[in-house]
């Protein structure tokens, strides 16, 4: 679906809670609002600062336009570069890792820690969390550091594209990270691997996914054994096939006899048309035997990847097999007794190398990229491009390539919604905002200065909940599930919410950016420019410079008025211009990427 302003706009109508200025916007007349139904124009630049990046942010947009004489040779370039995330210096967002300091309180600890076990190993971190008295304060401590590099990535980096990138796999190999202690305590080397494989292989990064220690105990595999247990714990299989490959496009979910299922062909190859529940029963019983190293049935207690042969299910299996003619089952195409890891390698070769696998990854990978009911021409060129390299190191970067490049993803804006914590990070990275670094108290009050922590709170109330999505099917993507009045007016409160002590004390300052003693019309734009990067909607300009002029000549600057609740003190200017650009990230051209 291809959403115009006023779609989004009238999905709003609580605006009118969040504050009482926002009555300008609400009040605009029909003709207004039917004028906002164009998009803003199509600019190469525009998608890549607000749809391929979190966001406007003038010292990224200033090295974009540096990078050639015409928009489209800018972003022909500047997507070369963000491919390359390893060449582009980001050592100015790593000290602010290095230099960021987060709060843990629990019992009679109070203390500010820096984020130092982003780097740490499984086994440094499981050993750590060994004892099962720790305090769950301390046992979450790695995921909570991991949620803080995170945002500052986000407002900061200059490694935009990859940010996006490592978001969209986070959400599609999703893992809620506090769904277990251990989980969140080993959740720095699930990130790292997230991000390590980002933009290599889909066949290496699918098996290293399955192996980790997060996605082995969220989904159940590190009990998966055969005899004398859980008799194959099918969950991980599940979610691989419906989820991780395949996707639910490709589940005959009433065939039961693999004879039936018509084969397809790829170039010289065949593959069945999907997959059946046998399927993923059988690849479960592969998975049997790989599980972690807990300390228990002679194991070390690393918490790393392990194979136990005894637990393994060596009998002969079928997964994805091809019939040899219609109303003939296959014959089982997984031997019996082969060494070691195997049949679960087997398996992900069939479901990683399946064509339907690549055309569910590419569709997800354009929807997140270009629009919710993605092009099937990009789609198409994806999925041969991904066919062509399986076994490229770089699979995942090519493919991007021909995504990104294609005229469907560079030429078109506002096919899709920001999610709340892209808004938000779109808002903080426009308005040069400061992130926090906590305190052990403030005024001598040890429940204050966990700044960071308030943040995450009043940001999950978005629904959006980074590294917190409760099932496997991550975050959705599309502006149905997010375009409604109560989620959006969440939003819309964290931007106030954000720069108060208790909301996060995040560092905004608005008034030392603004020219007051520019017309309140050019003041609107400078920032309406800021946050989007284009003109927007010219009633919602209009609407909000006679907001700043309190409603005299947008043509002269802010004054103080008696009017105003401040009666004529200049706070009271400084309170519009504050809540003018808060109302300006509340506008369908902000919201709309």
């Amino acid at each position: 679906m291809t959403l115009t302003r006023r779609q989004l706009f009238g999905s709003g109508a609580a605006l009118a809670a969040s504050a009482v200025a926002a009555q300008t916007l609400l009040s605009a007349p029909e003709p207004a609002l039917a004028a906002c139904q164009a998009l803003p124009p199509a600019s190469p630049t525009s998608v890549a600062m607000n749809r391929l990046s979190n966001g406007m942010r003038a010292r990224d947009l200033a090295a974009f336009n540096a990078l050639g004489a015409t928009p489209d040779e800018r972003y022909e370039r500047w997507v070369e570069q963000q491919l390359d995330p390893a060449a582009i210096d980001d050592s100015e967002c790593e000290q602010r890792i290095a230099a960021t300091r987060l709060k843990i309180r629990y019992e009679t600890v109070n203390q500010v820690r820096p984020l130092d076990l982003l780097g740490a190993s499984t086994e440094q971190l499981w050993t750590r969390v060994s004892d099962s008295m720790l305090a769950w304060e301390e046992r979450i401590r790695p995921y909570n550091e991991v949620r803080v590099a995170t945002w500052i990535r986000a407002v900061y980096s200059r490694r935009q594209l990859f940010e996006v990138l490592v978001d969209f796999w986070h959400n599609h190999f999703n893992v809620r990270a506090t769904s277990e202690g251990n989980i969140a305590a080993t959740w720095p080397v699930y990130d790292r691997l997230i991000r390590t494989h980002a933009l290599g292989n889909f066949r290496t990064f699918t098996e290293e996914v399955g192996k980790s220690t997060a996605m082995m105990l969220y989904l159940d595999n590190a009990s998966n054994r055969a005899a004398g247990g859980e008799g194959g714990n099918e969950n991980y299989a599940r979610e691989l096939f419906e989820l991780h490959t395949l996707g639910s496009d490709n589940y005959l979910k009433f065939y039961d006899n693999r004879g039936l299922i018509e084969p397809v062909s790829y170039g010289e190859e065949r593959f069945p048309r999907g997959y059946i529940d046998d399927d993923v029963y059988e690849a479960s019983r592969c998975f049997t035997g790989w599980t972690i190293a807990n300390g228990r049935d002679g194991r070390p207690n690393t918490g790393e990847f392990v194979f136990k042969s005894d637990w393994h299910d060596t009998y002969p299996k079928t997964v994805l097999a091809v019939r040899p003619m219609e109303g003939i089952a296959p014959a089982p195409n997984i031997a019996p007794r082969q060494a070691g890891l195997a049949d679960g390698q087997q398996v992900f070769d069939l479901v990683c190398f399946h064509p339907g696998t690549a055309r569910h990854l590419c569709t997800r990978l354009a929807r997140r990229l270009i629009a919710d009911d993605p092009p099937r021409r990009v789609i198409d060129a994806a999925v041969e491009v991904w066919m062509a390299n399986r076994r490229a190191p770089d699979q995942i970067r090519q493919v991007l390539r021909t995504i990104l490049l294609a005229p469907e993803c560079r030429t078109t804006y506002g096919a899709k919604m920001r999610r709340p914590l892209e808004a938000i990070w779109a808002y903080l990275r426009a308005t040069e905002a400061q992130l926090p670094s906590d305190e052990e108290s403030v005024g001598g009050d040890a429940t204050r200065g966990g700044y960071w922590g308030s943040l995450f709170y009043n940001a999950d109330l978005t629904g959006h909940r980074l590294f917190g999505w409760d099932t496997p099917t991550g975050h959705p993507d599309t502006a149905s599930y997010w375009a409604n009045t109560n989620a959006l007016l969440v939003r819309w409160n964290n931007y106030y919410n954000m720069a108060q002590s208790w909301g996060g004390n995040v560092q905004i300052d608005i008034i030392g950016q603004t020219n007051l003693n520019e017309p309140c019309a050019q003041i609107v734009e400078r920032w309406a420019n800021r946050l989007c990067g284009f003109p927007i909607a010219s009633w919602i300009q209009r609407d909000l410079a006679t907001f700043l002029a309190f409603g005299g000549d947008v043509n002269a600057p802010p004054r103080p008025t008696s009017r105003a609740p401040d009666w004529g003190a200049i706070e009271g200017v400084h309170d519009r211009v504050r809540a003018m650009v808060h109302l300006l990230a509340m506008s369908p051209d902000f919201n709309l990427r």
